[in-house]
């Protein structure tokens, strides 16, 4: 049972949630994977799938850290890399499952994220994101939150004509853009953004929720250039009209040291410019 406890200083929540210490041989059996076709029985009862044989499936997480935590597989294919798959379908489903958790009754924060490869924390290399509803909002939504209430205009909207003119763009469609972002807490840090000013990753139209795959896609192919695992995580801000969503993409290539840990202030040791470079190249 997971139990929200409270930083002692701050009061920030904490979510202790020790069943999860099993979680890396949690679904393991003799090296049957549990998300390929066949062994749908090793997972809980699934919530939604598409495709009869299905393409994309969800199901509760077995050892959730939220009441609501649901895994969704993004292929059939053990082997699958994202952007072989039909991106399309996928964040549909995202958007999909978004919607749902948020509707419900004391949600006030849905985190929606991938963990690919184990340096980015993933138990199974089966290709899957996590989606979790949470009853608090956490620090870093809070943090951001309040930066872009108090700023006089958007920070991330102004980052979309400053990043061009700054070469730090590494693509763009008609209704998003993929960036460099100038000030990266991480190595080769991407953002994926939406061209329009909109707070909430529910209220992404089936154009823009079109051109977030095809990106997700590139971003999932050229990260492999600099670092076998990432993380992406789905920024929204529910109720906040002054903030603006976004994707942040996170290759694993450095650890998070004692002064990160002891400060909470991250360390880039590669210019974002050299990013937008590297991952540009076709």
């Amino acid at each position: 049972m997971t139990e929200i406890r409270r930083n002692l200083i701050t009061g920030e929540a904490i979510l202790f949630a020790p069943e999860r210490a099993s979680r890396p041989n949690a679904f393991v059996t003799d090296e049957v994977c549990p998300f390929c076709p066949g062994n749908e029985s090793l997972t809980p009862p699934e919530v939604v799938r598409i495709g009869d044989p299905w393409r994309v499936r969800v199901f509760p997480n077995k050892y959730p850290f939220a009441g609501w935590h649901e895994v969704i597989v993004e292929s059939p294919s053990h082997d699958a890399d994202f952007d072989a798959v039909d991106a399309e379908e996928v964040v549909a489903m995202y958007l999909d499952r978004y919607r749902a958790l948020a509707a419900k009754t004391d949600v006030r924060s849905v985190m929606l994220f991938k963990n690919h490869g184990r340096a980015a924390g993933a138990s199974l290399d089966h290709l899957h994101s996590q989606i979790a509803a949470l009853t608090f909002v956490p620090p870093r939504i809070a943090a951001e939150s309040n930066a872009f209430t108090r700023a006089i205009s958007c920070p991330v909207c102004d980052a979309v004509s400053t990043h061009r003119v700054a070469g730090l763009v590494i693509a763009e469609n008609g209704s998003m853009i993929w960036l460099a972002p100038h000030g990266s807490s991480f190595a080769h840090q991407q953002w994926i953004v939406p061209k329009r000013h909109v707070h909430d990753l529910g209220a992404l139209t089936d154009a823009e929720r079109r051109d977030l795959a095809m990106l997700l896609q590139s971003a999932a192919k050229a990260t492999r250039k600099v670092a076998a695992a990432h993380n992406w995580l789905f920024l929204a801000f529910p109720g906040v009209a002054k903030a603006h969503c976004y994707v942040d993409v996170v290759p694993r290539s450095t650890n998070v040291a004692g002064f990160e840990l002891g400060t909470g202030t991250f360390i880039d040791v590669v210019d974002p410019a050299a990013t937008a470079r590297i991952l540009s190249e076709r």
